[in-house]
């Protein structure tokens, strides 16, 4: 049976006098029809099916009216009266009377069709539930239903529907969690507060606000499934939908409950059945799916409907039960693990003093930093393979004087950032890299003992490189009938020898021995201890290491065991927290100073192509050209330490690494360019490049391109549109005189052709100055502009200006402080893509990989017109260990060809790049050289509108998901990619695939109502 939408029209006519266009919506129990009234007003007609309970209507029209009266903060439609007054219009069937009513229209896009799914967005759908428990506590209705097929507490009814899941593993998970309902929920259920419940807070029923950026939810439609039935019911549907299609349903329901518990605070046991009723409420759809299939088997839309739940429950299935309760507990702000009071207070009694684990009687035990932040472990060439890691340890006990290293509990370490760790999070990828034992580094062989009394509560042979090797667990108890276990990691094999489960161990006693690589999981002959208050169902092996984000949790099922050893107490150094870091940056720091992104980053470590957060995130840079050949490269920083233990002094002594490193340097450039001044900075370079024009012409008269920049120096400023002509700036000072920025693509004159256009603002400046009586100095430009947004001037561009600046009496300075060294790939400075042979070419910190070095390079006629009697001494420009630094680097460049990875990365990634610019039309164009490209963002393709918005969007969304990117551009709207040149294709393949991801997303879409 259906109804016409002219059937809908008459009777809309008919019975509420409105006209308008009727169109049909979808619906599973009624039929349902927008109308837009020739007024312009909104409504929906809803017009049930025969046999409708007409009680239940009214049940739903009830609710609705007190949550009016309650101030419920989203909106929600109600029912309209008819002309009659009627709130239900009887309408004769076939058979039946059918119900028809008139609702008002709640705006709003469906929470279904948002991308993405933000913690903000999950909380806000936690809150929207527990908005609607607190305003339906005290409604009572005669006709609320008590049993619905869509209650969680009614999940056992469709038990019997496991039998026909297609797959043995899917039985399997059925049983569990159906399993897990009747073990853990059902028997509270009597116990747990009711109340009339929304029942249905899904992503087709909840409407997000307009605001692309920052949805959150604002309305709710649809109450037929409402019923009375258990308040945590509410929220267990809400929680397993969050969580379907995310990589982590686990911590989206996370977010959800903090959301709710904001509004609604839970109660214990509500929280102890909310994990079992998520998989209750998964459990419904599954088989109310395999039970629509057998009724309708050629409906291809049934064979893949509950795709999205079957992939929660497989995540979940993996997920420990009072893990889940855990982490749901520290959402609630409560201690997570319910052992650990009654533990705490059990260790607090007890006077009983614990055994070290292993013989200490002599031995000299000094703690080792093994933190993602540590100085004593360095650089991560020290931990990269076993047998370097072990050469580590052995140096750090010699250079302690000790026998024994000790620490690493809740210690975020940065070795253990590798793919044995890593998982797909909602936030991109993560690791496991919070420590939750205690580690005691030991000689192969050092007997293991028991702290305490115990059994043996199992024990197994873990393999595999990263792994705990053989492993044992103790029994031990706390009183009162409650236990723990200890956990012993790395042993040796022949620890498992003859154990048996149940077997009995004394204080003190012996029972084990550490074992060395690589049986030991081929880890440095280490013991791991950990405490555990809840095994969580697991034998012979346990999580020794936490992702940041459950850390807490964790934690709280891992008391730390460093207290129990006196022996192991040693003071850590406490870290800052970043509120703490900003609070005193603030206070400290120069007011001017910037941070990047909307969450501030505390990084501790680099290496190579990544860099890394307190947290011990590991975060693809696609941003920091400085460190150039990759964030402490081995080969750079041997160098430094190397020359840095030996000598450091100024270049009024004779030393020949200053010579090897200017003829090294020399010899990438043209023969004209021959004679090197060594500096520290680019800043100083152009400094020094500027004072030289001055020295060879007489005059301070300088072109500059409009967005350049070329330092922070008082002369750089003064020829740097970028900071002069921006907030703070005073304009351009009378010797500078801009050219307009050469950008065919958003410039004053535009297409690949436009480089006369441009060229003529150079001769008309000229020619202007010659008739002021005023000498030309120079001209300085980037070779690509980098602050200007990675600008490319048009062929010809700079032949042209070069020859008029040259006939007019000045010099030419290239500024390669961003683009050199062979960053652009095709040639190993920028300027050679022009065609051009500068007077004088600025190099900066990327020759130093980051050390404070940089270089002016010029010909031999203006260093000899810049010697002039006045002596050019810089104190620390060209020392010992910054030449033993830039030698380093242009090795690296050399050795590991990086002009060519540049060249061959950087195409492939500019072709991917120009493919999802034929994708997404936010990208209004993709430009650049080797690893120096630019994605500039419109709001629209045609007049080319600055996206600024969507691009600070997209690169704080960017940073979440692990890629650091940033924007430049007079509009801030362009995308800058100049990442180190060890920067590979598998790094450009993660980029271009989170960047896809991220362009799909709503803020991202220019035609969307936020856009």
């Amino acid at each position: 049976m259906t109804v016409a939408p002219e059937t809908a029209a008459d009777l809309l006519f008919r019975h509420y006098g409105l006209k308008g266009r009727v169109t049909p919506l979808p619906g599973e129990v009624d039929f349902n029809f927008h109308i837009r009234g020739e007024d312009g007003r909104e409504y929906t007609l809803k017009i049930s099916r025969e046999g409708a309970d007409p009680a239940h209507i009214d049940f739903q029209i009830a609710l609705q009216e007190h949550l009016h009266r309650k101030g419920f903060p989203p909106q929600f439609p109600r029912t309209l009266p008819s002309r009659a007054g009627e709130r239900r219009v009887r309408l004769e069937g076939e058979r039946a009377p059918r119900w028809m009513r008139l609702q008002s229209w709640v705006p709003g896009r469906l929470l279904a069709e948002v991308n993405p799914r933000t913690d903000g967005l999950l909380q806000s759908w936690g809150r929207a539930c527990g908005q609607l428990c607190l305003a339906l506590q005290d409604f009572q209705h005669p006709h609320a239903p008590t049993s619905y097929h869509w209650n969680p507490s009614q999940t056992l009814e469709m038990r019997d529907e496991g039998a026909h899941f297609s797959s043995v593993r899917r039985r399997a998970i059925a049983d569990h969690f159906w399993g897990l309902f009747e073990r853990e929920a059902l028997p509270l259920l009597p116990r747990l507060r009711r109340s009339v419940n929304y029942n249905d807070a899904h992503e087709q029923n909840l409407l997000v606000s307009a605001d692309t950026f920052q949805p959150e939810v604002v309305g709710l439609i649809d109450f037929g499934d409402a019923m009375h039935t258990q308040t945590i019911n509410e929220l267990a549907i809400a929680c397993a939908y969050a969580g379907q299609g995310m990589p982590d349903p686990l911590s989206a329901a996370v977010e959800v409950v903090r959301g709710f518990q904001a509004v609604f605070p839970l109660k214990e046991e509500e929280v102890r059945v909310l994990f079992p009723l998520i998989g209750a409420r998964l459990m419904l759809t599954v088989a109310t799916a395999a039970r629509n299939r057998r009724r309708e088997p050629d409906n291809p839309y049934l064979q893949v409907s509950d795709r999205p739940a079957w992939e929660s429950l497989e995540r979940l299935f993996e997920v420990h039960p009072r893990l889940a309760e855990g982490c749901f507990r520290q959402a609630c702000g409560w201690e997570p693990c319910p052992l650990r009071e009654p533990f705490e207070a059990w260790a607090a009694e007890s006077e009983e003093a614990w055994a070290a684990p292993i013989p200490l009687k002599g031995a000299r035990v000094a703690p080792l930093d093994l933190s993602v932040g540590s100085r004593e472990l360095g650089n991560n060439a020290a931990f990269e393979t076993p047998e370097a890691f072990q050469r580590t340890i052995r140096r750090l006990l010699e250079d302690k004087g000790a026998e024994v290293g000790v620490g690493g509990y809740g210690e975020v370490r940065p070795f253990y950032v590798t793919e044995a760790y890593q998982r797909q999070g909602n936030h991109g990828p993560q690791w496991r890299t919070v420590h939750l034992g205690l580690d005691i580094w030991a000689e192969a062989g050092t007997p293991v003992l028991a702290p305490l009394e115990g059994v043996v509560h199992s024990f197994a042979d873990n393999p595999g490189d990263c792994n705990y090797g053989p492993t044992i667990l103790l029994e031990h108890s706390s009183g009162r009938g409650r236990s723990f276990l200890t956990l012993y990691g790395h042993l040796s094999p022949e620890s498992l020898e003859g154990l048996q489960v149940g077997q009995r161990i004394g204080k003190g006693q012996p029972f084990a021995r550490i074992g060395q690589p690589p049986r030991n999981g081929n880890w440095p002959p280490h013991l791991h201890f950990q405490i555990l208050l809840d095994a969580l169902g697991q034998r012979g092996d346990f999580p020794g290491v936490a992702y940041p984000h459950q850390a807490a949790v964790w934690k709280s099922f891992c008391p730390d065991p460093t207290r129990f050893f006196e022996a192991f107490r040693f003071e850590p150094a406490e870290p800052m927290s970043m509120e703490e870091i900003l609070g005193r940056r603030r206070r400290l720091l120069g007011r001017s100073l910037s941070i990047s992104y909307a969450e501030p980053l505390h990084i501790l470590r680099g290496y190579m192509q990544h860099l890394y957060d307190a947290g011990g995130r590991r975060y693809l840079d696609t941003v920091n050209n400085v460190p150039h050949v990759g964030h402490e490269h081995p080969r750079v920083v041997e160098a430094l330490q190397r020359q840095a233990a030996l000598l450091n002094t100024n270049t009024r002594y004779l030393h020949e690494e200053i010579i090897r490193f200017a003829e090294e340097l020399c010899a990438t450039l043209p023969p004209e360019l021959s004679v090197v001044h060594f500096v520290n900075s680019g800043s100083e370079a152009n400094e020094l490049a500027l004072r030289m024009v001055e020295a060879c012409t007489g005059s301070r008269e300088m072109l500059a391109l409009e967005m350049g920049y070329h330092g922070n120096t008082t002369g750089c400023v003064a020829v740097s549109s970028y900071k002069f002509d921006r907030a703070g700036g005073r304009g351009a000072p009378p010797t500078t005189h801009l050219l307009p920025m050469p950008d065919p693509f958003r410039g004053r004159y535009r297409g690949e052709d436009s480089a006369p256009a441009y060229v003529a603002h150079a001769q008309e400046l000229l020619e202007r100055l010659h008739a002021e009586g005023r000498r030309l100095g120079g001209f300085i430009g980037e070779s690509i502009l980098s602050c200007a947004g990675q600008i490319v001037p048009p062929a010809g561009f700079y032949p042209e200006v070069y020859r008029l600046v040259r006939q007019a009496g000045g010099l030419c300075i290239a500024d390669e402080v961003q683009v050199g060294l062979g960053r652009v790939g095709e040639t190993f400075w920028g300027f050679e893509l022009h065609g051009v042979l500068p007077d004088v070419v600025t190099i900066g910190k990327p020759l130093g990989n980051g050390h404070p070095l940089a270089a002016v390079v010029c010909t031999p006629a203006v260093a000899e017109a810049f010697a002039n009697g006045m002596e050019y001494f810089n104190t620390f420009g060209g020392n010992p260990v910054s030449c033993a630094v830039g030698r380093a680097v242009l090795a690296v460049l050399r050795e590991e060809d990086l002009q060519a990875r540049a060249r061959q990365v950087g195409a492939y990634l500019k072709s991917a790049l120009e493919e999802l610019q034929s994708r997404f039309p936010i990208i209004g164009q993709v430009r650049g050289h080797g690893l120096f490209l630019g994605i500039e963002l419109v709001t629209d393709p045609a007049t080319r509108r600055p996206a600024t918005r969507q691009a600070h969007y997209l690169i704080n969304r960017m940073r979440r998901l692990g890629i650091l990117m940033s924007t430049d551009g007079p509009d801030e709207n362009v995308l800058k990619i100049k990442p180190p040149l060890c920067f590979s294709s598998t790094d450009a393949d993660t980029l271009l695939t989170t960047l896809e991801r991220v362009l799909q997303e709503d803020p991202l879409n220019i035609s969307s109502a936020g856009g």
